[in-house]
């Protein structure tokens, strides 16, 4: 109000002793303290922000297409808008820096902006997926300015968006492990045949269908006879990943992170690999979810396509340091998979508090393998080994993010 008084009483000060250039001077005053109102009370409304994601999910090593959108719908302009968008603070944009913000967790994506009336503009802006995770757009907050800068009036607005970026996968180069853990194992009796396993002939047998008579062998012996074939009964195959990377209590929460990822690798390739060829896959591992309430992730066996995207995306969710031991871990799974499950034991330590366990789980009459990956790879295959374990190490060379293969020797 200030302004506005003073600006009438340059006008009537001017027009009672003559004084053109007062009477100007207070014309423009009292302008400006109308202009200042308008952008003050009516400069964020109908004016909306939004956001558009090309991908709600990305894999290592790749960028999604994030647009932004500012809307002005009226007729004052709004020489200067800002907007200050709530990211998680481990994202990456290109070309963009992320400011910190007072709330944990979260950074600023800052944008300005000038715009029209009824306008509309479009920025299009690129996230690089650079880290394994699940990454939250929160709220933002809306900031207009008069033509001075000279005040602002701001507002905040609730809006949730989210993507994942999950571990990136390579073929697997393995010469006995994968064909070690097959999707069906041959047995005496069983309930299931298996047509690819052909075992010779038997007298023919009234509901056999016609495409399992043997018309050879029934020309040749002179009497009827179909197609006999091996029982089988199906093989599962649940990963087990220790996501303790390094010695110590598990509760210190320490971790190498180099060894995190180059795990995530190595479960997912195994997973799409097994999955790939027919086999039914689950995945298990010793680590927090941000989506599950339980103190250890877990995935049942499925020979399912879209088996492999829900594996990529717990992965992605999967906290970097362990929630419990991992001989807890394999102790409960021991007690819980049915006997036709195998056991891959994926892990970056020596096996020294785990390895007794694996023996037990595999003295109950199911098919347990060591998977090790790491520095002490050669330790913990030779400590599995002692104990009557098959035991694999496998390699990510040079690194996880540039490996062309999970090699898989010994």
């Amino acid at each position: 109000m200030i302004g506005l008084g003073a600006g009438i009483t340059l006008i009537i000060f001017g027009a009672v002793i003559g004084a053109p250039g007062l009477l100007a001077i207070g014309v423009v005053v009292d302008l400006v303290w109308i202009l200042r109102s308008l952008w003050s009370r009516f400069g964020l409304r109908a004016v909306t922000y939004e956001r558009r994601l090309g991908s709600h999910r990305a894999i290592i090593g790749e960028q999604i297409d994030f647009e932004i959108t500012v809307r002005n719908r009226k007729l004052l302009p709004l020489p200067w808008l800002e907007v200050e968008d709530y990211v998680s603070d481990s994202a990456a944009f290109v070309g963009r820096r992320l400011e910190v913000s007072d709330r944990p967790g979260l950074a600023i994506l800052r944008t300005t902006w000038t715009l029209g009336w009824f306008q509309r503009v479009t920025r299009r802006l690129h996230i690089e997926a650079q880290r394994r995770g699940i990454y939250e757009f929160d709220g933002y907050r809306l900031r207009v300015a008069d033509l001075f800068a000279s005040d602002s009036v701001d507002e905040e607005r609730p809006a949730k968006l989210r993507y994942l970026v999950v571990p990136r996968h390579v073929p697997v180069r393995a010469s006995a492990p994968l064909s070690e853990l097959p999707g069906t194992t041959r047995v005496r009796r069983g309930l299931f045949e298996e047509p690819a396993l052909f075992s010779g002939v038997r007298p023919y047998q009234p509901g056999d269908s016609l495409r399992r008579v043997h018309w050879k062998a029934t020309a040749r012996l002179g009497r009827t006879v179909s197609r006999r074939y091996d029982p089988v009964r199906e093989q599962d195959v649940l990963i087990a990943m220790d996501a303790q990377t390094l010695p110590g209590a598990f509760w210190m929460m320490q971790y190498d992170d180099e060894l995190v990822e180059s795990l995530c690798v190595a479960a997912m390739s195994l997973a799409r690999s097994l999955i790939s060829g027919g086999v039914a896959c689950g995945l298990a591992v010793n680590a927090y979810a941000s989506q599950s309430t339980a103190r250890w992730a877990y995935l049942a066996p499925s020979a399912t396509t879209s088996q492999i995207e829900r594996i990529a995306d717990q992965l992605a969710d999967i906290s970097r340091w362990a929630s419990l031991p991992y001989a807890q871990l394999l102790h409960q799974l021991g007690q819980r998979m049915p006997p036709t499950t195998s056991l891959v034991a994926l892990s970056a330590r020596d096996g020294e508090d785990y390895a007794q366990v694996l023996r037990r789980v595999a003295m109950s009459g199911r098919q347990v393998r060591v998977a090790s990956i790491g520095r002490h790879a050669a330790e913990a295959t030779a400590r599995a080994r002692t104990l009557g374990l098959p035991a694999t190490i496998c390699r990510l060379e040079p690194d996880w993010r540039t490996a062309r293969a999970l090699e898989m020797v010994g």
